[in-house]
Order: C-alpha cells, then structure tokens, then sequence
C-alpha cells in the first residue's frame, strides 16, 4: 500500500432531515479492493452542505497536523 494519507470523507442522513459527516480511514486489505472503516462521526446537521463543509474543515485540520 502507498504510504501518505488514506482517509475519505462522507455525508449520511442517518435520521430523516438529521446530516452527519463521517471520517473514513483506509485499511489494509489482501486483495486489491479498497476497504474503509469509519473513524469519526459528527453532531447531526440540519442540511447535506453544511455536514460537507464542517467534515471537510476537520480533514483539513487533521491535514495540517500531518503536514507540516
């Protein structure tokens, strides 16, 4: 597996109207299929684009940790 960052970012509704980004982080796999696992979950949002717009500034500052 390449070294460097294996994280994904995804938005569910898991409740009718209730938002949640999820912090995903890639995992080893033997065959060649990529496999993700969640790492993170947030506070519901009221709207799709909101939960994208705070789960992508909380990547991006786990980003800046990493990279100097």
């Amino acid at each position: 597996m390449a070294s460097g960052i294996s994280s994904a970012l995804a938005v569910k509704e898991l409740e009718a109207g209730e938002f949640h980004w999820i912090l995903l982080h890639e995992e080893e796999s033997a065959d060649e299929l990529l496999t993700y696992t969640p790492q993170r979950f947030s506070e519901p949002f009221a709207n799709p684009a909101a939960a994208w717009a705070a789960g992508y500034l909380v990547l991006r500052a786990m980003l800046r940790k990493k990279w100097p």
